[in-house]
């Protein structure tokens, strides 16, 4: 008996110490750190522009065993001298995604997303080191994943670090910064559950990198995704109810974390998430800082 009573003692401390935890609203917020050149390297992009593929790569060395390649290694381009590559042109190389599982997370996910356009995953970098008049020889310089045949070559584009400032404890009952609103529509490699250092694609068509963008959520009016249950923002069955009626819009909304643009296209904003409170999911709100 006195075994049990010690392990009733210690899982209702434990049950204790986390309901605390729970309601305090001064726990830290872990701060962000600088956006790496993996980051803006890295972080894809979803555009309505159409991206040719005119250039691409064929294969490389030891093409009969080899399938995928990676930094230092060497690939064919289907451009030479003739087309006036030259030796130290740079290229970055790209690849056209689609999500082949098609899950909808929120009720307008599909929709947004296609008119958001295609999403392009960043596969690398590559230099060119030798020159014939129908092929290029290029060393990879720099890998996001593999790189394999077919994969779409454009010339570089340089993406700007954005300018770090320090970060302040993130203000989670912030009011509304009045300025756009939009939506998580995708997120790199098409998760749905996205956290601090991740990558989403957000349908903000006005925001630079460079901006602070913040996450947030509304009460569920409705089921309108998967991970947010319409109705229980005043009453849960079993679990007591308010007096009155408080729908949705009556409540606060709950600011999730922050994040900086990396990029931006016609169509939507890379944006790198700084700090996370909560797991950020597709068709989380957001706005410009």
């Amino acid at each position: 008996m006195r075994r049990i009573g010690l392990i009733m003692t210690c899982v209702l401390t434990v049950w204790a110490a986390g309901a605390a935890a729970q309601v305090s609203t001064t726990e830290p917020v872990e701060r962000g750190k600088a956006a790496t050149v993996a980051d803006t390297y890295c972080a894809g992009m979803i555009t309505t522009e159409q991206i040719p593929n005119d250039i691409y790569v064929i294969s490389g060395p030891e093409a009969d065993p080899q399938t995928v390649y990676s930094r230092g290694q060497y690939v064919y381009i289907n451009k030479g001298s003739a087309d006036g590559v030259k030796i130290g042109d740079e290229f970055m190389v790209l690849r056209p995604q689609s999500d082949f599982l098609h899950v909808k997370v929120f009720d307008d996910e599909h929709s947004l997303a296609n008119r958001m356009g295609t999403q392009w995953a960043d596969t690398g970098r590559v230099r060119v080191v030798v020159v014939h008049p129908k092929v290029a020889i290029a060393q990879i310089s720099y890998s996001c994943t593999w790189i394999q045949r077919g994969d779409t070559v454009r010339p570089a584009v340089e993406y700007p670090i954005p300018p770090f400032k320090p970060l302040k404890d993130l203000d989670r009952f912030a009011p509304p910064s009045g300025k756009s609103t939009g939506r998580v529509v995708r997120a790199k490699n098409y998760q749905a559950a996205n956290e601090r250092g991740e990558v989403v694609y957000v349908n903000l068509t006005d925001a630079k990198p460079g901006d602070y963008i913040r996450f947030f959520r509304q009460p569920a009016t409705l089921n309108n995704s998967i991970y947010q249950i319409g109705g229980m923002s005043d009453h849960v069955f079993g679990f007591g109810s308010a007096p009155a009626h408080w729908g949705p819009d009556d409540l606060p909304r709950e600011v999730l974390g922050e994040g900086v643009v990396l990029r931006t296209t016609p169509s939507s904003a890379s944006v790198l998430i700084y700090n996370s409170l909560l797991e950020i999911y597709l068709g989380d709100l957001v706005e410009i800082e």
